[in-house]
This record gives C-alpha cells, structure tokens and sequence, in this order.
C-alpha cells in the first residue's frame, strides 16, 4: 500500500532538491517508486494544480491565486518575519524612507523548515529555476504604514546597479498575504483600476515587463495604508539571466 504522507526527512529531501533546481518530474518518479502515493508526491511538490484567475486586461498580466499557504503556514512565517526586521528600502539607493515606503522588512534566508519549503513552492508553482529568483522577502505594516505607488522592475538606469553576474531585470512578482488585515492594507493596481484586499493566503502574481521586454508601467501599485490591525506579506521577485557585454 502506497504512503499517503511524507515523513519530515522526505519533506525536507523534496525542499532541498527543488532548490537546487532537479526537474519536478524526476522528483515525482523518485517519490513514486519510494512509496509514496502520487498524491502525496503531487501535494508535497505543488502539482496541486495551483488555481490561478486571471485579471481581464490587455494592460497587464496578473493573475491570483486562493489559499495559497494554508493558515497554519502563514503564521509560522509571521512568526519568523517579526523576529528579523529591519526598516524597508527602496531600490533607487538602498536606503530607508521615512515617507515612501514606511513598512519593515526581512530576507527569508536560513536553515528553517519554513521557508524553504515556502522557496520550493513558489518556484514549483511559477516553473522558474531557483537560480533565477531573488531571497524571498517578507514584510510587516502596522498602522499608517504603506509602500506608495511603485513599480518592481528597474529602470534602464538601475539595472547595472541590481545586476548580480547571473541576474539581471526583474521579470515577475509573486506576492502572498499572510494575514486577513482588519482595514486597509490593498494592494492597488492604480493603472489597471484593480484592487486587491489582502485575504490570508492568497497570492497575487504578476509580469513586470511587456512582450518585447520593456518595463511595464501599468504594473505601478500602492500598498496602501493600513488602518487597523497590520500586514504581512512576502515577495518574491524572479530575474532574467544578466545580459552579456558585448
């Protein structure tokens, strides 16, 4: 009889191997052949079929996603996020802004079971190599607090600045609400006229950039502030391969 659970070991062996970027299928294969039910190896790699809707435009590409992460998973990630921040940046020069952006933040990076397992999920669910995306970030508003309209892909002139020697433009956002904020706290699409109220576990996906890989300005969207309660988000940005000089 096939196992219909993956013992901790085998959770943490698919998180590790996602990770290093090993094809979900021969993952799958393995875990078949280990034992395990397919539906378990599909659950524990995020071929649960992730239902994406799609926002009707032709302005942008942006899709949602329900339940995402369960409830108890959004609050184990809370619970890391409170205990690493630090005052928010913005891109342009690093620093923090008492005015722009007024959130905390924290990078997902370390040994915990959490957030690998939250790495491995999200770039299962987009099909991008591991490699390709940045640390996933989490975020934290209290009340007042907001990120002003804002768009996530760089500017001509930023991009040598943010390039790592594999990474280079920003190509699509994956963001998760952690939490149900008693008021305030959308995500607003101020172009598109598309606003997005945070719903525990929910995740809100987009392409920053156009077919022809110029940044897309109609991705520009408002955190807005929270009015009672807090936020708390993670974002996770993935990156085209860096170009080369000539």
């Amino acid at each position: 009889m096939a196992y219909t659970e993956l013992p901790q070991e085998w959770k943490e062996w698919v998180a590790h191997n996602v990770a290093r970027g090993c094809s979900t299928a021969d993952l799958f294969n393995t875990l078949v052949k280990e034992g395990f039910a397919p539906e378990a190896a599909e659950r524990e790699l995020n071929i649960r079929r992730v239902a994406l809707k799609r926002f009707p435009s032709d302005r942008l590409e942006l899709y949602t996603a329900q339940r995402f992460l369960e409830g108890a998973e959004c609050e184990e990630l809370i619970d890391i996020i409170r205990q690493r921040l630090r005052p928010s940046t913005i891109s342009h020069d690093g620093t923090a802004d008492n005015s722009f952006r007024t959130s905390r933040t924290c990078d997902l990076v370390g040994g915990e079971w959490a957030v690998r397992a939250l790495d491995a999920r999200i770039c299962g669910a987009m099909g991008i190599d591991p490699a390709m995306a940045e640390p996933s970030q989490g975020q934290f508003y209290e009340v007042g607090q907001e990120f002003k309209a804002h768009t996530d892909y760089f500017e001509t002139y930023e991009i040598e600045r943010h390039s790592t020697p594999t990474l280079g433009q920003r190509t699509w956002t994956f963001m998760i609400y952690l939490n149900d904020v008693e008021a305030g706290g959308e995500t607003k699409f101020v172009n598109a006229g598309l606003s997005i109220p945070p719903k525990q576990g929910t995740a809100v996906i987009w392409n920053n950039l156009r077919a022809d890989g110029s940044g897309n300005y109609d991705t520009l969207h408002h955190g807005t502030p929270v009015t009672a309660g807090y936020k708390a988000i993670i974002t996770k940005w993935f990156r085209r391969p860096r170009e080369k000089r000539a």
